[in-house]
């Protein structure tokens, strides 16, 4: 993993959402907001949930609740999580699960959200055998990334220039849907699009962005879509 994650400002997407939502528009919290609801929406039934690499604890804070745990690398990103969700506290811990154990193996559902585009194809690879180690025989995980194909890029550099990241040096992993596929051969894998130009009406509401992305998505089944959610399940082909 080759980028400073220090560098991404401590709390930064957990104020732009909350932010957002309060002011009922904005594009960027619109965008989280439903990045967050649709990969809520596709854990379904569980009683235990892991997120990595899980930040301000935003996700857990705002949309779930006491069944799901977050850890972080980064002490400041956990202790503004602690700070900010207090009755959730006891959930967020500091571990990189690639080098410490976690106590428990056998988790419903684990999370990884905008987290591979930043890390090498062969350190995805390890980091999703060892996620699959730590689930329950039916469980299954879910990961989020964007999708470079279409009009990503172009986006990701407009992004970059009004943003405090620059996503150039960020994202140094690319993934298409076809890519996903031919990664992950090993596992039953099902990849789905979602969040398309629609959103880009939340500029100047929310609701409305949420409507029109909704209305596009099933206009066009689901054709056209600037991120990537994918499901990996432990249970075999």
């Amino acid at each position: 993993m080759d980028f400073d994650y220090e560098n991404i400002p401590i709390g930064y997407y957990d104020k732009v959402l909350t932010e957002g939502l309060k002011k009922k528009r904005g594009l960027q919290s619109s965008w989280h907001n439903l990045k967050f609801c649709t990969v809520k929406e596709n854990l379904y039934e569980y009683d235990s949930h892991l997120d990595i690499a899980c930040g301000p604890g935003t996700f857990i804070g705002n949309y779930l609740d006491n069944r799901s745990f977050g850890i972080d690398i980064s002490n400041k990103q956990i202790d503004y999580a602690k700070n900010t969700y207090p009755e959730l506290k006891d959930n967020f811990m500091v571990s990189d699960i690639r080098y410490e154990a976690v106590d428990k193996n056998d988790f419903d559902v684990i999370t990884v959200l905008e987290l591979i585009e930043h890390f090498q194809p062969n350190e995805v690879n390890e980091l999703v055998n060892l996620l699959m180690s730590k689930l329950g025989e039916n469980g299954k995980l879910i990961l989020t990334t964007p999708n470079y194909s279409g009009i990503w890029l172009f986006l990701e550099k407009i992004v970059s220039i009004v943003g405090p990241v620059n996503y150039k040096y960020q994202h140094i992993n690319r993934y298409t849907k076809n890519r996903i596929l031919k990664q992950f051969t090993e596992y039953r894998v099902e990849v789905k699009k979602y969040i398309n130009f629609g959103i880009f009406f939340s500029i100047f509401s929310t609701d409305l962005g949420i409507f029109m992305n909704k209305l596009i998505s099933k206009i066009f089944f689901n054709f056209f879509g600037y991120s990537l959610i994918i499901t990996i399940y432990k249970s075999k082909k």
